[in-house]
């Protein structure tokens, strides 16, 4: 069945260093910085910006441009401050890449999850993760066939192009074949795998023809798959183009075009910009109304104190990653910060991933399930949330998010769970538990088996170092030798070992289910697994090397059965799976990942929250356009 893409294409495409300071929270510590808008960090904190931050000048945009690249687009107007909505690029001095639009060419397809799904790109549909809604975009509907091998999908009438050309299903067509028939661009293995061809029957009308059944086809590639969804591309541009070089550049063509709301008015290193156009099809066919911001400004931010400085001195409006305590440091400066819930301690809001405790069921010594039962009772989660993450999330012991569509299903399980009761630190329990698998504490007060005693690093990905030295210091308390090892700026190392098969025992977050159980379960089937010890496997969140022809039988029966809470003969399936998962403790479950994703109203209001719950707070997911044309002045 499909998997899920969002990160592992972005680590086959972008590398594992660069994925790993993707996923990083920007948790800075107090603000100590300030630059202006568009330059390098500057050495003291700046006054609170009340226009708009000059663009580069022609001479500095001159500067950027080589003979060989078209001439940079310039803003045809100086947009006010009020009017303006800025994003922080990230933590770096300048754009990379930055008159490079070409999403799927090898290292762009971060483009998308950066400010594209935002401003130029549209997708068919988008998705409101809070209530598992789906919510028709681009596309008006879609019908998944009874054999689950084709889905007929209606085009919204009157959607179009930016340059006034209509948005047709010939465009999807080729997009989709495209990906399909050219191996070195991003999606391409996936879309080979999957569709056989698409049938246009008009410009409305179109059905994709799959090669085996797969009834979650058009919802994970074209609807939930938030970060990085398949965006479409304009067949009338693109045809002819060598797709793994072509740049989609040219302003004196009009280059980048897309569907969305907003034009590319600059793109230079220091900055791109874009302007409201105020011919989007949205707002002329009554779909939505336009967006109240004339100007969008994506801007490198300097380091991480640097942002969190831009960010309470009113520079940067959306989106900004803080630490709990950095975060009410940051309200006590500026109480016009927001973040999704209104109290704590639990600030942040969900995101489909969980922190976990990876352990190599297959080789090693926790191939033994005694051993692994034991880690999990030397294991407190509460003491892990509250020493780690300041009791900033929510604990867990099955891997799905407190997203409200899998509420139901946790439900479903908890007699399971009482069962089971992984949430049970326990010296008692770890020492009959590793007395059955043949181990005797030594007297150094360190498990031994054989004469030889149990140690083996604990490998920590490097954006989760927080919580390391707390589970270390668990696991050794309880007579496990072990010693965290981590590198905090590069990842590679990390992914490497643990992929392999090299790694007993890592912390790692595990992504996937966001509105039903098997968008996890279904990671730890066997064919996940790597071949052999040292040979990668091939999916970047599956890596517990579990081999069980039980639990592969039940994720197969569940691979072509819809969701629902109420079906039957797909709860019993999630049933099975978490006893499973629980009798062999195949992966300790730690707590949610709940980033604090911050907001400013200082120049706008009515950003997504609890209280207000209309898309997830995450502006790397596609759904967060909805932000864009929902905020109101202030």
């Amino acid at each position: 069945m499909a998997r899920n893409m969002t990160r592992r294409q972005v680590l086959q495409t972008l590398g594992a260093t660069t994925v790993a300071g993707i996923l990083a929270a920007c948790g800075a510590p107090a603000a100590t910085t300030a630059p202006s808008s568009t330059q390098a960090p500057a050495a003291t904190i700046a006054p609170a910006a009340t226009t708009a931050p000059a663009a580069p000048t022609a001479t500095t945009a001159a500067a950027a441009t080589t003979s060989t690249q078209p001439k940079p687009m310039a803003p045809k107007k100086d947009v006010a401050r009020k009017d303006t909505m800025y994003y922080s690029s990230g933590t770096v001095t300048e754009i990379t890449n930055a008159q490079n639009f070409n999403v799927y060419s090898v290292g762009q397809l971060g483009n998308i999850r950066g400010i594209l799904n935002r401003t130029l790109f549209e997708f068919l549909y988008i998705y409101n993760h809070n209530d598992g809604s789906e919510i028709p975009w681009l596309a008006e509907s879609y019908k998944v066939s009874d054999d689950a091998k084709s889905v007929a999908v209606v085009i919204r009438k009157g959607a179009m192009w930016s340059d006034g050309k209509p948005f047709i299903a010939d465009d999807i067509k080729y997009t989709l074949e495209t990906l399909r028939d050219t191996s070195a661009l991003t999606f391409s293995s996936d879309m080979k795998e999957w569709v056989k061809d698409v049938t246009v029957t008009d410009d409305q009308h179109f059905t994709i023809n799959l090669n085996k059944p797969n009834p979650r086809f058009f919802y994970f590639y074209f609807v939930e798959n938030s970060e990085i969804q398949i965006a479409i591309m304009p067949k009338h541009i693109w045809q002819g183009q060598d797709w793994t070089t072509f740049a989609f550049y040219d302003p004196d063509k009009g280059w980048p075009i897309g569907t969305g709301s907003f034009k590319l008015v600059e793109a230079l290193p220091q900055g791109q910009f874009y302007d409201r156009d105020d011919n989007w099809w949205g707002a002329k066919t009554g779909f939505q109304q336009p967006s109240k911001v004339t100007r969008i400004g994506y801007i490198p931010t300097g380091d991480a104190n640097a942002t969190t400085a831009r960010f309470i001195n009113n520079e940067i409006d959306a989106d900004v990653t803080l630490q709990p305590g950095v975060f009410t440091s940051a309200i006590a400066q500026n109480p016009k910060i927001q973040t999704w819930h209104a109290q704590g301690p639990i600030w942040g809001a969900p995101d489909a991933c969980l922190y976990t405790l990876g352990l190599n069921t297959q080789w090693g010594p926790m191939a033994d399930a005694h051993v692994r039962r034991a880690v999990q009772a030397a294991i407190d989660r509460s003491k892990i949330i509250d020493l780690a993450y300041e009791g900033s999330t929510a604990k867990l012991v099955v891997p799905f998010s407190t997203f409200g569509g899998l509420v139901p299903y946790t439900k479903l399980v908890d007699d399971i769970i009482k069962k089971y009761n992984p949430d049970n630190p326990s010296a008692d329990l770890v020492a009959s538990e590793m007395k059955a698998a043949g181990y005797a504490k030594g007297s150094d007060g360190m498990w031994a088996k054989d004469g030889k005693t149990l140690t083996t690093p604990l490998w920590v990905a490097s954006w989760l170092g927080p919580m390391g030295p707390v589970i270390e210091k668990q696991l050794r308390d309880a007579g496990f030798d072990v010693k965290m090892k981590i590198n905090e700026t590069d990842s590679t190392e990390f992914f490497n070992t643990v992929q392999t098969g090299k790694a007993d025992i890592w912390v790692i977050v595990h992504c996937g289910s966001s509105r039903e159980p098997w968008g996890t379960l279904q990671h730890y089937h066997s064919k996940f697994n790597s071949p052999a010890q040292g040979q990668k496997d091939n999916y970047i969140w599956a890596n517990s090397q579990y081999k069980n022809p039980d639990y592969d039988a039940i994720i197969n029966k569940m691979d072509t059965v819809l969701p629902s809470p109420t079906d039957k003969g797909y709860t019993d399936l999630v049933r099975q799976a978490i006893e499973i998962y629980l009798r062999d403790v195949v992966e300790i479950t730690v707590s949610e990942e709940t980033w604090l994703r911050c907001n400013n109203n200082t120049y706008w209001t009515g950003w997504p929250s609890e209280k207000n719950p209309y898309v997830a707070p995450y502006d790397l997911w596609a759904g967060f356009l909805l932000a864009q044309l929902k905020v109101q002045p202030a």
